[in-house]
């Protein structure tokens, strides 16, 4: 038996809250690999062409979001921590103002008529003070009567309760011809709702020679409809609607996904919540 890849570990998220989401650089390679769904664009697309522009997305990661936005004429700021990333992204969509940098700091320079924050880049929030900060230099970036969307999944109790449990997340075809295939185990914590995901790489080449095996561990946050409708109005923002989907359904117990739209009110946040 021919002897099989070293795993190659990459190095887990700082377990020091500071860089949430800094664990992604080693996963950029893959991302566009393992993320093709376009189902929530139209989403973001009719809400940019309903609020008007400009546009940031906060965590766009590749550009999977800000480039159908750019290609549609929107003047997009996309900012992104992970160096990694950023770079593809500024390959991937030129035509945007790319930023690195930590989205609860970052400072564009600029405000924005319409802020995402989409796919779960807002629960690299890992504490809710993280949250507060990032909410608070958004609505500083936002125009008066400026919206913010944010998308994130929505687990349920039950789900949360059956982990941990080795899954196979996926299977996606390579451009060499080969495959990629992931497997994950995660766990929670239901103490302090941190959601702790051991990824499994398996990078097989034409004929199906596995030729590269990679585990990379990434930690993210539950957040609830309630805790998120909180922050928001603690941030200085009114909450205008919740769905559950990209169709516009209302939000429930049998939701995959939670879409919260607040806009930037006139009121002073609470004291701590942020700028």
């Amino acid at each position: 038996m021919a002897e099989l890849p070293e795993i190659i570990y990459a190095a887990p998220v700082s377990g020091s809250r500071n860089t949430p989401q800094s664990g992604y650089d080693s996963l950029a390679d893959l991302y566009d690999l393992e993320y093709t769904h376009v189902c929530d664009v139209p989403f973001w697309l009719a809400l940019a062409g309903r609020e008007g522009g400009p546009v940031i997305e906060w965590g766009a990661g590749t550009g999977r979001i800000s480039g159908p936005l750019s290609r549609a004429g929107f003047e997009v700021t996309a900012v992104e921590l992970s160096e990694a990333m950023l770079e593809r992204g500024k390959q991937r969509v030129p035509e945007a103002v790319w930023i690195p940098g930590d989205m609860r700091v970052a400072k564009p320079g600029r405000t924005f008529r319409l802020a995402v924050c989409a796919f779960n880049s807002f629960l690299c929030l890992l504490t809710p003070e993280d949250a507060l900060a990032f909410l608070g230099n958004a609505r500083e970036h936002l125009q008066p009567g400026g919206l913010l969307g944010i998308e994130i999944s929505a687990f349920s109790p039950e789900e949360l309760a059956g982990l941990p449990e080795l899954r196979h997340d996926l299977t996606r075809e390579l451009p060499d011809g080969g495959v990629l295939e992931r497997f994950s185990v995660s766990r929670y914590d239901a103490a302090t709702q941190l959601l702790t995901m051991r990824l499994f790489y398996e990078l097989y080449g034409e004929g199906g020679v596995l030729r590269e095996k990679r585990a990379h561990e990434l930690e993210i946050r539950v957040y609830t409809r309630g805790e998120l409708e909180l922050l928001l109005r603690l941030s200085g923002f009114e909450v205008e609607s919740v769905y559950g989907g990209f169709d516009g359904e209302p939000f429930d117990s049998g939701s995959d996904h939670l879409i919260a739209l607040a806009r930037r009110g006139e009121i002073t946040p609470a004291a701590g919540s942020g700028p």
